[in-house]
């Protein structure tokens, strides 16, 4: 791997590479903390935009930040309740985090989603610390191309423990490769202490992640004998089921042992039987997702395969088995979701930064990353244009969500074209850097915009100017429209009833689903019309301009009516009765 610490020769006539005296805080101790801290705030600024307006999404996220709350008010932090009833899907590291921050900052969106926010801006630095090993010359590619990616600023952004399980099992899978290499206290610590708060984060798939990556790495690719007992089995074991039976032991007993039951044998064994909410089975689906999930950094495949071809070594053995090792669990389990792989992707990223650190680049990986990024660029533009000429849906602002989307996308290829410039010159031009820069302001403008767009239109952010008289004994039902949110922004208990009464005695509070339209099925409408000119003036979905119930602007405590607004768990446009009587 030392031939990726080359340094690059420059031409006469080149740019001389962005603030150069920068070079020589490499070479100073004192400033060794300042790339890792910048980092950390290039992380976390982004994934903070727009995080504190963005509604939680349904149907995870209310979910687990009502949990949360739940533990505060009743101040039992062993188990969590939602809607009154045991929440046993998911062990409780990420509500203690959660309700931590929503002890320092209050009960939002916001605090909500810290944990995640954290955890991806310290997964930053965690990779910039691994490259700044193995890749050297290259360091801010692995940690910048992390963030700056789709699955990334999906899952950096929302209130679930999934960014969480991916930084304490980056940090594992890291400590697993130093004492592979050599025996040390403090990567042993670190390894199995991450080990036992991956599993009190999203349970024991970051076990079967380490153990997976060892098999192919000792017995598939490198063939060798390893130091396994470098890692002391024996005692590591001892200390990482002591930290989870501290917690462990209490729920068990508290539940009865419901919580392995659900937890393990239904939320685990089940869904790897039988697909979660009957999703169908897509084979190669987890090679499909990634090429939108790592975007825009999937353009560059070729070089992951550059890094493995010309740098054949024991640690990229190790992080090739490390990528590959939950695409092979998760293609045996029934329900198939692009995230389930998450925590192969730092490896990904490693790898493609060693590629990228070639002197010599194979022009079949550049020109491959020039078409695919061409081609989310066309298509990126094509749906913003489409947007702006149909005006879909008519006279409302539901049709920002899609351009705002279709301008995200565009966005990211451009940064993978300015990464493509930088590997063509092998250094960062001053205009590469100020477009860079534009760029990231750009992408964060995009995502604020967009969750303040989707806040406007969210029917239960709507619906919840009513809940603010709602008395804590009121009995509430909702028909069709059961989305969790209800639950987070009432702060009350639902009764999802498929009938209604007829009658209910005060205080109360009634939903039922009346219209539903789904936003795919509206926009493929919306193509068919350009194919129809003569129908041009009919609209996929009529979305009236959102005005307060008459009620609500008379009586607080009593009100009817009907109320349109997008379900975002579902994301589709839905019309809804209500009737409230306090």
């Amino acid at each position: 791997m030392d031939s990726i610490n080359r340094p690059s020769h420059m031409g006469k006539n080149q740019i001389p590479p962005l603030f150069h005296w920068i070079n020589l805080f490499y070479h100073s101790k004192q400033w060794l903390f300042l790339p890792p801290l910048f980092l950390f705030f290039f992380a976390f600024f982004l994934l903070s935009s727009g995080s504190y307006s963005l509604p939680l999404i349904d149907r995870d996220e209310p979910r687990f930040a009502q949990a949360a709350r739940g533990m505060l008010q009743k101040q039992d932090f062993i188990v969590p309740f939602f809607n009154g009833e045991f929440r046993l899907d998911k062990p409780p590291l990420i509500y203690w985090l959660m309700a931590f921050f929503y002890q320092l900052f209050g009960v939002n969106e916001f605090s909500a989603r810290l944990p995640s926010i954290l955890s991806a801006s310290l997964l930053a630095t965690v990779l910039y610390s691994i490259s700044n090993r193995y890749c050297s010359s290259i360091r801010w590619v692995a940690p910048i191309g992390f963030i700056v990616s789709v699955q990334t600023l999906i899952h950096g952004r929302l209130a679930t423990a999934d960014m969480v399980l991916v930084f304490f099992g980056t940090l594992s899978q890291w400590a697993f490769l130093n004492l592979l290499k050599k025996k040390s206290h403090l990567w042993f610590f670190i390894f199995w202490i991450s080990l036992a708060l991956g599993f009190l984060a999203k349970g024991p798939i970051i076990w079967f992640i380490a153990f997976i990556t060892y098999l192919l790495h000792r017995f598939v690719f490198w063939k060798k004998p390893l130091p396994i007992g470098n890692i002391s089995p024996i005692l590591g074991s001892l200390l990482c089921l002591t930290i989870i039976s501290c917690w462990a032991i209490p729920a068990l007993i508290e539940t009865k042992g419901l919580f392995f039951k659900i937890g393990i044998e239904e939320h685990i064994i089940h869904r790897g039987i039988e697909a979660f909410d009957n999703r169908p089975f897509i084979p190669f689906y987890y090679f499909i997702s990634s090429l939108i999930s790592l975007y825009p950094h999937s353009a560059f495949f070729g070089f992951f395969f550059e890094a493995l071809k010309k740098n054949w070594s024991m640690e990229n053995s190790f992080l090739l088995s490390w990528f590959l090792a939950p695409i092979l669990i998760f293609s045996f389990y029934a329900t198939e979701l692009p995230h389930y792989i998450m925590p192969g992707f730092p490896a990904y990223f490693l790898l493609i930064a060693q590629g990228i650190g070639e002197a010599k680049q194979n022009r079949f990986s550049f020109l491959f990353a020039l078409f695919f990024l061409g081609l989310f660029a066309i298509l990126a533009l094509s749906l913003i244009f489409f947007c702006l000429y149909q005006g879909w849906p008519q006279g409302t602002s539901l049709k920002d969500i899609p351009i705002l989307g279709g301008l995200v996308f565009l966005v990211l290829s451009l940064f993978g074209f300015t990464l493509l410039s930088y590997i063509k010159n092998r250094s960062l031009s001053i205009p590469s850097a100020f477009l860079m820069a534009l760029l990231y302001a750009l992408l964060a403008s995009s995502l604020s915009f967009l969750s303040k767009d989707l806040r406007l239109l969210s029917l239960t952010i709507r619906l919840s100017a009513m809940f603010k008289n709602m008395p804590a004994t009121s009995i509430n039902y909702a028909s069709g429209y059961t989305e969790p949110s209800l639950v987070f922004y009432s702060n009350r208990n639902w009764r999802w009833d498929t009938a209604l009464p007829t009658s209910p005695k005060p205080p109360f509070f009634l939903i039922q689903l009346e219209e539903e339209t789904s936003l795919g099925k509206g926009l493929m409408e919306s193509f068919a019309k350009i194919k129809q000119p003569q129908k041009k003036q009919e609209k996929a979905i009529s979305l009236p301009p959102f005005s307060p119930p008459s009620a609500l602007k008379n009586q607080e405590n009593l009100g009817e009516g009907k109320i349109e607004g997008l379900n975002l768990g579902r994301m589709s446009w839905s019309k809804v009765y209500y009737h409230y009587h306090y």
